[in-house]
């Protein structure tokens, strides 16, 4: 089949390029960069300075303007690196985003924003979004996302580049920090930056925000059983409920299923505040005005409330709206965008209450076990040895437009590079 390439304006991902092709020679790049030798002596098992210095910025609540807000902040280990709250508010008293702060659990995995190719039931070809990073897929993945936080006014509200620079330079890790990348890069606000946004996605892509240690995964590798609850409502999530249409339980590159095709569709989510035109948002397109990406429904026990805005309450009031939407709209209320809302696929399912309780029973058992098992005094759960390291994974995981910095070298990473070790782990 013929491929047309091009560069989507604002995002810079290949929109009709193989895409299989394009990612061999990102990650034999990545491969060669990440390389486990600095100064050409190969490095231990200690934990990569990068790691080290995303994880103290990940809790650092100085670096916003007025000090306060941290990424931490929106993300707690208890609602699965979500945030318990319908909408954020940010650093500036009063101010607060527009969206429900998504679960960082598994982030670092989702595939980049790309315009992909889906074989329909007849065999037709389609050309649909997928991917990315925020509701809306405006970053085209993590090492764009963690950048925004910081400089969205209702977020951190940082004014500008140098503001962060100096906070880091500030910042009571500052003397690892410098250790890390070098008196050079140290001095340069650009590329201290730079090597601040790659330390947070380091450390996001960390086994404990990808276990793949739920009971759902015991079963599907044959180590455990379901409930008959549960099993029941695998049925349903399978057939009559149609969620294993966009939730994929087929493991891809990973140990488990991601639970997301991360496509992007209007489901007629109730309106909360200003109207918002998602996908259509960045991509001007009519027909896909309201729409939002699928989310994982890996750990979504934990992560109320829902949607895009935080406007359903509870995992079963969400089964409830995809069940009967549509014959009991009094109920939900009004939705932004009411002519690109999928009616074909959802809002009257006609499942019973039983079914639907059973729907529920199922969704627990997607539920890591490293976070049912952390301690209330632990920021964050425990790593289990099962887990394979980054560098094992390092081929996989969809990063690559950290190339597109100013203050990317243009080559391999320097001396000063992520694989550089701490002193200790």
């Amino acid at each position: 089949m013929d491929f047309q390439t091009g560069w989507r304006s604002g995002h810079g991902n290949m929109n009709h390029a193989p895409r299989h092709l394009f990612l061999f020679v990102t990650l034999a790049f990545v491969s060669f960069s990440f390389a486990g030798f600095v100064h050409g002596e190969e490095v231990s098992d200690a934990k990569p300075l990068a790691v080290v210095i995303g994880k103290q910025i990940f809790l650092d609540s100085t670096l916003s303007q007025p000090v306060g807000q941290g990424c931490f902040s929106c993300h707690r280990a208890e609602t699965a690196f979500a945030d318990s709250r319908p909408i954020s508010p940010g650093a500036v008293k009063g101010r607060v985003g527009r969206r429900n702060s998504p679960s960082l659990m598994y982030a670092a995995l989702i595939p980049g924003f790309a315009y992909e190719d889906v074989q329909t039931d007849d065999g037709t070809e389609v050309y649909a979004w997928e991917g990315g990073l925020f509701h809306d897929g405006r970053a085209g993945d993590l090492f764009e996302q963690v950048q925004q936080p910081f400089f969205d006014p209702n977020e951190m509200n940082l004014p500008d580049e140098e503001t962060l620079a100096s906070r880091l330079r500030d910042s009571e890790y500052a003397a690892e920090f410098r250790q890390w990348v070098g008196d050079e890069i140290w001095r340069d606000d650009q590329r201290l930056n730079y090597h601040a946004f790659r330390a947070l996605v380091e450390f996001l892509k960390e086994p404990i925000f990808r276990p793949f240690d739920a009971r759902i995964d015991d079963y599907l590798n044959g180590k455990a059983a379901l409930t008959q609850a549960e099993l029941r409502g695998l049925e349903i999530f399978r057939g009559a409920g149609k969620c294993a249409d966009c939730h994929l339980l087929q493991p891809s590159s990973w140990a488990g299923p991601l639970l997301s095709d991360y496509g992007y569709d209007n489901l007629g989510v109730p309106s909360r505040g200003k109207k918002d035109a998602g996908l259509g948002g960045q991509t001007g397109e009519a027909a896909e005005l309201g729409q939002f990406r699928a989310p994982s429904l890996r750990n979504i026990v934990l992560t109320a409330p829902y949607m895009h805005n935080g406007s359903i309450k509870t995992l079963k009031e969400v089964l409830e709206f995809y069940n009967r939407r549509d014959v009991e709209p009094e109920r939900w209320g009004h939705t932004d965008y009411p002519v690109t809302v999928n009616r074909e696929d959802m809002g009257d399912l006609k499942l019973t209450e039983q079914q639907v309780s059973d729907l529920l029973a199922l969704m627990n058992a997607f539920t890591d076990r490293t976070l049912l098992n952390r301690k209330d005094t632990d920021d964050f759960p425990a790593t289990t040895n099962e887990t394979p390291s980054t560098d094992e994974l390092r081929l996989y995981f969809p990063d690559w437009t950290h190339r597109k910095h100013p203050a990317y070298p243009g080559k391999c990473d320097p001396p000063s590079s992520l694989s550089r070790n701490a002193a200790e782990s």
